[in-house]
C-alpha cells in the first residue's frame, strides 16, 4: 500500500479471531476487514483490500489454471501445522473471553457465506444450501448481488448482479452458473462463453466463515434465505 510491502505475524485474538502485527510499523490489523486497530496506522484511513477466495477441489482448479504452483510447507514450521476442520463445533473458552457479543440466532460454528456491501451485512447459511453448484440473488445495501456457491465444497462469494447497466438474472443449468442471455459464469465471476464472454462480474466483500466471527464484526447482520 502507498509502495510499502507489509509483512505480518500473528499478534493476539480479537472478537474471538486472530490479528496480525506487520514488521514495518508495529500495528495491529485484522484479517477479517483489513482495518488497523492499534499502531502508527491506526485511524489513517489504511485498509487492506480484501481479495476473493475459492474454496474448491484441486482437481477443479487445475482445469481452469493447469500451471498452478503450489505452496511447500516451511521446514521451520513443520511442527506447528495441524488439521483444521471449519464448521466444527465449539470454541476455546481463550477465543470466548474476547468476544464482545455473541448472538445466538445460529449455533457458533455454522459455516456461512458472509457478505458486506459498504457496511450491510448478510450472512447465508450453508447447510441450507442444495447439494452442488447454485445461484443466490437478493438486494444488500441498495446493491443488486448474486452469490455463487457450492455447499459441496464449501465455496460462496457474492458478486454485483448488474453488467453493462443492467441487472442480470441467474441460474444453474447442468451445473453451471448460467445468465438469462445463456452467458455461463465461472466461480471467479467471468463469463466464460456465451454473448457476455469475457464479462467479469464486480465483487463484492464476500466469504465463507464460522457464524460467531461474523456476527461479532457485524452486529445486527441479516441472515438471508439460502434455500436456493
Amino acid at each position: 500500500m502507498d509502495g510499502t510491502a507489509y509483512t505480518f505475524d500473528v499478534a493476539g485474538l480479537y472478537e474471538g479471531l486472530f490479528v496480525m502485527s506487520d514488521r514495518q510499523t508495529g500495528s495491529i490489523w485484522t484479517h477479517y476487514d483489513g482495518t488497523v486497530l492499534q499502531g502508527p496506522l491506526a485511524d489513517t484511513g489504511t485498509r487492506l483490500e480484501i481479495q476473493p477466495l475459492i474454496h474448491t477441489y484441486w482437481s477443479d482448479w487445475l482445469e481452469q489454471y493447469p500451471d498452478s504452483l503450489v505452496a511447500d510447507r516451511v521446514p521451520e514450521f513443520i511442527d506447528t501445522y495441524r488439521t483444521v476442520q471449519p464448521g466444527r463445533g465449539g470454541i476455546s473458552e481463550l477465543f470466548r473471553q474476547t468476544l464482545s457479543s455473541v448472538d445466538e440466532r445460529l449455533a457458533e460454528n455454522e459455516l456461512v457465506i458472509g457478505v458486506d456491501n459498504n457496511g450491510a451485512a448478510i450472512a447465508y447459511v450453508l447447510a441450507n444450501l442444495v447439494a452442488g453448484p447454485t445461484v443466490i440473488q437478493d438486494t444488500l445495501g441498495g446493491l443488486d448481488i448474486v452469490v455463487l456457491a457450492d455447499a459441496s465444497t464449501d465455496f460462496g462469494l457474492a458478486y454485483s448482479a448488474m453488467v453493462g447497466g443492467e441487472t442480470l438474472d441467474f441460474d444453474v443449468v447442468d451445473g453451471e452458473y448460467v445468465d438469462a442471455t445463456g452467458s455461463v459464469w465461472n466461480q471467479a465471476g467471468m463469463a466464460v462463453s456465451g454473448p457476455l464472454a469475457g464479462a467479469q462480474l464486480q465483487y463484492v466483500t464476500s466469504f465463507v466463515t464460522e457464524w460467531y466471527g461474523w456476527a461479532a464484526y457485524h452486529p445486527g447482520t441479516e441472515i438471508g434465505e439460502s434455500d436456493g
